[in-house]
This record gives C-alpha cells, sequence and structure tokens, in this order.
C-alpha cells in the first residue's frame, strides 16, 4: 500500500506560530514510553515526567534520557550530579493524569509527589525516591554526561543497578509485556497512547 504524501519544507516552518511549530516538532519522533524520574533525597527530593528515555547497551546495560539545556535550574539534572543515583518509573493507565501533572514547572523546594498526590518510597542502599503507584522501577548510577553541540541539551547516560517488577511476572521476568503493565507512551508533550502489543517475531536471520 502507498499513500499519497504532502511535503512540509523547510522553508514553511518559520512560517508556522511559535505553539505549533514546537508542537509539531516535540511530536515528530513519535510516541515513546514515559517515565517519572525521581532523584534527590528530603528537601532535594523530585519528580519529574520524560519520555526521551532510550536504550544506549547491554553490556553494560545502559539506558539514556534527554535533559533540556540547563541554561534555568534543571532540578532533576542537578539531584543527579549531586546524589548519583535516579529512578525510572513506568507510567501506567492508572496514574497518567497526576504524572502529566509534574510537566509543570514547579520552584525549587516544592515537593512533587505531595503536589500531584504520587507516593514516593525509598530502597535499601540507593539515594533516590520510586513511585510506590508504579510497577516498574528501575535505579540508575550516573554513568555518562554529554552535551550535545547542536542545541546545548545533554545526554545523560546511566548504568542499570537493579529492576524491580511485579512478581505476578516472575515466570516471563527477564521478557517484560507493557501492555500487561499498562505502560503509557507520550507524543509531545500532551498526548498519551495506551499500547496493544500486536505479536512476537523471531530473531531475524539473513534468508
Amino acid at each position: 500500500m502507498t499513500h499519497k504524501l504532502e511535503t512540509i519544507k523547510a522553508e514553511e516552518f518559520k512560517e508556522l506560530d511559535r505553539h505549533k511549530f514546537t508542537t509539531f516538532f516535540n511530536a515528530l519522533s513519535g510516541a515513546k514510553p514515559g517515565y517519572l524520574i525521581g532523584s534527590g533525597e528530603g528537601e532535594d527530593e523530585n519528580l519529574a515526567i520524560f519520555n526521551s528515555i532510550i536504550h544506549i547497551g547491554a553490556n553494560p546495560p545502559l539506558l539514556g534520557f534527554i535533559q533540556r539545556p540547563t541554561t534555568v535550574d534543571r532540578h532533576t539534572y542537578q539531584n543527579i550530579l549531586k546524589y548519583k543515583h535516579y529512578s525510572f518509573n513506568l507510567i501506567t493507565e492508572d496514574f497518567f493524569e497526576e504524572a502529566h501533572q509534574t510537566s509543570a514547572r514547579y520552584t525549587k523546594g516544592i515537593n512533587e509527589f505531595k503536589e500531584v498526590g504520587l507516593t514516593a518510597i525509598y530502597k535499601e542502599k540507593t539515594r533516590c525516591p520510586f513511585v510506590a503507584e508504579s510497577p516498574l522501577h528501575i535505579t540508575l548510577e550516573l554513568h555518562d554526561d554529554m552535551e550535545i553541540k547542536s542545541n546545548k541539551t545533554r545526554l545523560i547516560i546511566g548504568k542499570v543497578i537493579s529492576v524491580s517488577q511485579p512478581e505476578s511476572l516472575d515466570e516471563n521476568k527477564y521478557r517484560l509485556n507493557f501492555q500487561v503493565l499498562k505502560g503509557m507512551n507520550i507524543s509531545g508533550l500532551t498526548d498519551y497512547y495506551t499500547l496493544t502489543k500486536v505479536k512476537s517475531l523471531n530473531y531475524a536471520k539473513p534468508k
């Protein structure tokens, strides 16, 4: 099946108003898994929504995310540099609206957990909070912090030091089913999608 496509050229981008331009390009990379990043302790405790989580490698196990430019206060980034540990908490259908509210620009010292009604929990030997309502907790330790010269964003890379998931998944704990976990994907800044698994395919080899 082919599609009849309409092309928008670069010279047309500048004709869009700023809001339309930002909305369009934030969503252009598609819907991606939504996570809440928990960081800090005590007065520094912080919770923020991200949908830029990416796989970096499996050996060692590394995950990354894109941090916006640090020309203003970035509480998550500051906490990661200070405490070294942080958590990825999968956003699900059960609390995605509360998770979305963490994108509001709260000032330093305001606890997002309390503001949006989510529960912070801590685990032994980790210096970061986790979201009790989330069924998937990933604990990371800062591994690398790189500036992307093109636009001054940063690629933050963490080494995975633990993964917590429901005990009910024990029989298949090394093959996560994000439909069963009720994970949400996010497109742009405001659009949320549920997940439906279509099929598992075999590892591809040349025919």
